[in-house]
């Protein structure tokens, strides 16, 4: 049945696999087309009448799914990253696809052996899947979709090494350099640290709540930590979000070996967590300042006013915070001054209830009232719990009191900011790490939990499965999408990067044109604050000559921002400084006609070629389109010669230029 199941699969799959946009519809088509005639020989053999129940049809559906997802990543791999032949890429995916399939069925369908054993090892087994789906489909995805514009931008850094940066400290650049080093300017390349970033947070996560709460918790932590919508995409894409993590969930395990197994050597290693944690990204500071807050209000953590250690893992965090320190002062203490005064200068704008679905988005519903059942009903949520975590007597009330409090206090921060500022999706991202031991209690079968308890704690145990299942499942659909697609799903018009990969050939093609014509070397400038700039510079590189690696040659190093124009350019500004660029013959690009004829910009050039369109399509269908224009003579106004060169984010986040 397996072998007529594949020939099927790939015989579907040759016949629609005609053109180069079809091989999601062949795949898809291929996938079902195995399954369904599997499905009706294996129960016509077996005299399979269970499996026309309406919950287990139901089961094998969403198992067929979550394979197709996990395949549909692993095909595009093979075939965009590793240019594995679709032939073999696609007998190599339908044999996985049968064999996942099989052993879903055996382990959550199959009544001989889906209802076999006790509660505790059925959620065993629904965990220990759960995480090695959840790994494995970052792990085929990783170099599959397009670079979101951040991480483009990202890439810059890392191009542009240094010890600091305006936006963001250094740690993300160092972390991405030594992966394009080895592997080259691929996706893949990109996001690999942002997925051993995961690992790292995952493994403090489980250590902190075997400690806690025992093995049993500790591996419905990593579930927690595997599928949360925060921490499934933090370890996927690269942002300074996925290194603040995995310091951020090393600080509270020192922290609790600190305060509740009152060691000592714990406070160096926190001073490693809390100085990665800086280099990564400034808001672990709210994370240090609980810590420090904490101890003062405790009255048996005040002996470590008066001992060494605290003052030492002051220093440590400093010493290793102190290449952004020297960046800072270098360039007029910018960084800071843009991510403190000028951050809080911004527009007023009341966006608390933004802040609220951002909890809900990065939490899902059933995380959001599990950490209120948390809150409020601690007591009874650990009155049953087995013997290894009850004879742990008061320093589980302590432990979680501590978790609390390193989880509340940067949260309510961050909610009182959302009173007057803008609210970010990912600001409270790393802050739920301190509550994931205690959520782990919540999936972890309790007899306790069942009688004589409020009823939100039940309600959150039954409603982790098929939340967990509800999220993999989106993920999947996602990053199908995102990657090799989804037949009749059109996509968004300019969003983000995606339908760049062929984007940067198309545009390579116009630059080579134009160099030839004029005989010059044209300077790229993306007519917004980082994004087309970003995404031009790497989806460039892709297809310039390997031997052309050298400054000169590369594309990072010949684009730039609309910071040319007197916009915001961030990072651009100070790699390329308005006044250095006099007299340049430069190629403008913009997703609207209008950002390529404003007076501000024919004031500063000499000649202006015509406006042309060139589009932009994923899979086939439309994703957006942009527009370039070919000037001359460039000129930078008089105002942007500083000696520094960097023009700042204004107070009011307008266009304007503040000058340091």
């Amino acid at each position: 049945m397996g072998l007529l199941a594949i020939a099927l699969d790939s015989a579907v799959f040759h016949y629609l696999n005609v053109g180069a946009d079809a091989l999601a519809t062949a795949q898809i088509a291929g996938f079902f087309a195995a399954t369904a005639v599997g499905c009706l020989l294996f129960g016509l053999i077996n005299k399979g009448v269970h499996m026309l129940r309406p919950a287990r049809l139901l089961a094998i559906a969403v198992i067929a799914l979550l394979a197709l997802f996990l395949r549909g990543g692993l095909l595009a791999a093979l075939v965009q990253t590793l240019a594995v032949p679709a032939t073999i890429a696609h007998l190599v995916t339908a044999i996985f696809s049968l064999l996942a399939l099989y052993g879903g069925y055996v382990w959550f369908v199959d009544p001989q052996r889906a209802h076999s054993g006790s509660a505790e090892s059925r959620w065993d087994r629904f965990c220990l899947a759960v995480i090695i789906y959840a790994v494995l489909l970052r792990l085929v995805y990783l170099g599959v979709p397009e670079l979101l514009f951040e991480e483009a931008y990202y890439w810059n850094y890392a191009k542009h090494l240094d010890i600091g940066y305006l936006d963001h400290p250094l740690m993300v650049a160092w972390i991405i350099r030594p992966f394009i080093a080895l592997m080259g300017n691929i996706e893949f390349a990109v996001r690999a640290g942002a997925f051993l970033c995961w690992l790292v947070t995952a493994g403090f996560s489980y250590r902190l709540t075997r400690d806690i709460l025992g093995q049993a918790a500790a591996y419905r932590a990593l579930t927690m930590v595997a599928v949360l919508p925060v921490y499934f995409f933090f370890g996927l894409f690269m942002s300074p979000d996925a290194p603040l993590a995995a310091c951020w969930s090393a600080a509270i395990y020192f922290t609790y070996r600190i305060v509740v197994r009152e060691d000592p050597r714990a406070w160096l290693w926190l001073g490693v967590a809390i100085g990665l944690g800086m280099i990564s990204k400034y808001t672990i500071l709210l994370l240090g300042a609980a810590i420090v807050l904490f101890v003062l209000i405790d009255r048996p953590s005040r002996k470590w006013l008066v001992r060494p250690e605290p003052y030492i893992a002051v220093l440590i965090a400093l010493v290793l915070f102190s290449p952004v320190i020297v960046w800072n002062w270098q360039q007029d203490w910018a960084s800071f001054s843009f991510q403190s005064q000028d951050r809080l200068a911004s527009k007023f704008s009341f966006s608390l209830p933004r802040f609220a679905g951002n909890v809900i988005g990065v939490l899902t519903p059933t995380g959001v009232l599990c950490v209120i059942a948390l809150v409020v009903y601690r007591r009874q949520l650990t009155a049953g719990f087995p013997a290894p975590v009850a004879s742990a007597g008061a320093t589980l009330g302590r432990s979680h009191f501590l978790l609390t409090w390193l989880t509340l206090f940067p949260v309510a921060v961050f909610a009182a900011v959302s009173l007057f500022r803008v609210s970010k999706l990912n600001w409270t991202g790393p802050c739920w790490l301190g509550l994931v031991p205690f959520m782990a209690l919540l999936v972890t079968p309790a007899p306790a939990l069942e009688s004589g308890v409020p009823r939100l704690l039940t309600w959150c145990r039954r409603a982790w499965p098929p939340t967990i299942v509800a999220c993999l499942l989106l993920y999947g659909a996602t990053l199908h999408w995102l990657g090799p697609g989804l037949p009749g799903v059109s996509y968004p018009q300019n969003m983000h990067l995606i339908g760049w990969r062929d984007f940067g050939r198309d545009f390579d093609a116009v630059m080579q044109q134009f160099t030839r014509e004029t005989g010059q070397e044209i300077l790229v400038v993306g007519m917004d604050r980082n994004r087309i700039a970003s995404g031009l510079a790497f989806y460039r590189t892709q297809y310039i000559d390997a031997a052309a690696g050298q400054a000169g040659n590369d594309p990072a190093f010949q684009t730039a921002s609309e910071n040319l124009f007197g916009g915001v350019g961030l990072m651009y500004a100070l790699w390329f400084p308005a006044g250095q660029q006099n007299g340049k013959t430069m190629l403008l690009v913009a997703k609207d006609v209008s950002s390529l004829s404003t007076e501000k910009v024919l004031s500063q050039v000499k000649t202006a070629g015509d406006i042309r369109e060139i589009g932009v399509r994923k899979q086939g269908r439309p994703a957006g389109r942009y527009y370039y224009r070919l000037v001359t003579g460039y000129q930078a106004v008089p105002s942007a010669l500083v000696l520094t060169g960097i023009p700042i984010l204004a107070a009011n986040h307008s266009q304007e230029a503040r000058l340091f």
